[in-house]
């Protein structure tokens, strides 16, 4: 006898989710740039540091990573849409405090830790909703989302722009924090994927009665244990801590978090290595503006590039590392504009690719029951790599009066990350080899 049950649309109300998902991203990840745009000034007449300022915008970049694991457990508890709310009023309310900031202390628990906790669990929330929503059309979803998000640093920076001319940084950032309110429209709509799932058929009836007895007899066991142990069971069932267990996600893990570290603080440096290489406001203004447009221009086409290859996520996402370790290295070397402007387009074309698959790799890996946690690991993995090697890299530009060394070690991070990959890869064949020699023999 085959039973029916109910899978996520692939589509239907999944694309509003999508464009929830991406009214959000739009808004939060401009946070970053757009918080030095504002307050750069400020900070001097309160007579902030540079190391401040800097150890302000780096702890709301980590902050909110580290706490991935809570969010883990808080979307697998209470699913997207409450996180979604809950992270619209800490980042509204973060924004809200930040403007009227006047100590280091202060800047510190508005931004570095209230709205970094925020944009941390909105991002969660979004990046989850997407895939429960989707599976066969997952990387087009996920490709439409982050394409649209690319257009928020783009188009945010010029409205603070704006809106400085005529207010002062204070008022700018409560003008924001209304803006950051719209985040609540977008949580809103994450509504529950169960509301919205299709009928498909399953296995035979006997196979799930066999599934069922499975599960009771494991229950009369999590029952017979001591209630320390048990205590220790329900604690890594919460938080999936069995993942660990699973070395081909710890290596997926730890892989994305140098690989994500190298190419965020890429991100954040090169126009300080631009500056160096002795080009003006508006030929660094020019080279940026062709990364951008190549990476928007690439997220739009990079499902439709991994769909021709027939290559998984994660393969599609070594590959861009690769264009963008040999990209770094050209930059490295070159002092020409126009060479320059190529680089630029090389950097965009993979940075597209990366942001679009980097969002799948673990989704790709992990049962959807578990991606919740398994994301909240990544981030978390993610949030330390960054406040731990971002000063790291600090004392080397320091030490020796030069980016070029930094941009040799993030190289040889991301390098670090295809290696490891490459050793998985040849071990998981060679034990698969040596299993189907043994099953022959046998």
């Amino acid at each position: 006898m085959i039973e029916t049950k109910k899978i996520p649309p692939d589509g239907g109300y999944g694309w509003v989710i999508v464009c929830a998902s991406a009214l959000s991203s739009f808004i939060v990840v401009p946070l970053i740039h757009c918080f030095g745009l504002i307050f750069k000034d400020t900070f001097v007449e309160l007579g902030l540091s540079a190391t401040q300022g800097s150890l302000i915008i780096n702890l709301n970049v980590a902050f909110g990573m580290i706490m991935g694991l809570v969010n883990g457990v808080l979307l697998k508890i209470y699913g997207c849409r409450k996180v979604a709310l809950l992270a619209a009023l800490l980042l509204t309310g973060g924004v809200v405090l930040t403007a009227y900031s006047k100590t280091f202390t202060h800047f510190v628990i508005a931004y570095g830790l209230i709205t970094s906790l925020g944009m941390g669990m909105v991002q969660s929330a979004n990046g989850l909703a997407i895939n429960m929503y989707f599976k066969a059309k997952r990387s087009y979803a996920m490709g439409l989302a982050v394409t649209i998000t690319g257009f928020g640093p783009i188009l945010i920076p010029q409205l603070i722009g704006f809106l400085m001319q005529h207010y002062t940084p204070s008022g700018v950032t409560l003008i924001f924090g209304g803006v950051c309110a719209h985040v609540f429209i977008g949580a809103v709509l994450l509504q529950p994927v169960e509301r919205h799932m299709i009928i498909d058929k399953t296995q035979p009836q006997d196979e799930q009665s066999e599934l069922l007895t499975e599960q009771t007899k494991t229950q009369t066991q999590e029952d017979k244990d001591p209630l320390f142990k048990r205590l220790l069971k329900t604690v890594a069932k919460t938080f999936d801590l069995d993942l660990f267990k699973d070395p081909i996600f710890v290596n997926i893990m730890m892989g994305m978090a140098l690989a994500i570290f190298a190419e965020l603080n890429f991100t954040v440096l090169t126009p300080f290595m631009l500056s160096d290489f002795g080009l003006d406001t508006s030929q660094i203004a020019t080279f940026l503006s062709t990364l951008g447009v190549a990476d928007i221009i690439f997220r739009f086409f990079a499902p439709y590039i991994g769909n021709y290859f027939t290559k998984p996520p994660r393969l599609m996402y070594a590959y861009s590392l690769i264009l963008l370790i040999v990209t770094r290295f050209t930059f490295l070397l070159s002092r020409n504009f126009y060479a320059l402007l190529v680089i630029a387009l090389g950097l965009g074309i993979a940075k597209g690719i990366r942001k679009v698959y980097m969002q799948l790799v673990i989704p790709a890996h992990v049962p959807i029951e578990k991606l919740a946690n398994a994301s909240g690991m990544e981030m978390m993995m993610n949030g330390f790599c960054i406040i731990i090697g971002g000063p790291t890299l600090g004392v080397v530009r320091d030490v020796t009066g030069s980016y070029s060394l930094c941009i040799i070690l993030m190289n040889c991070v991301t390098f670090t990350t295809i290696l490891m990959w490459t050793i998985e890869a040849i071990i998981v064949k060679c034990r698969r080899k040596n299993k189907g020699s043994i099953e022959e023999a046998t």
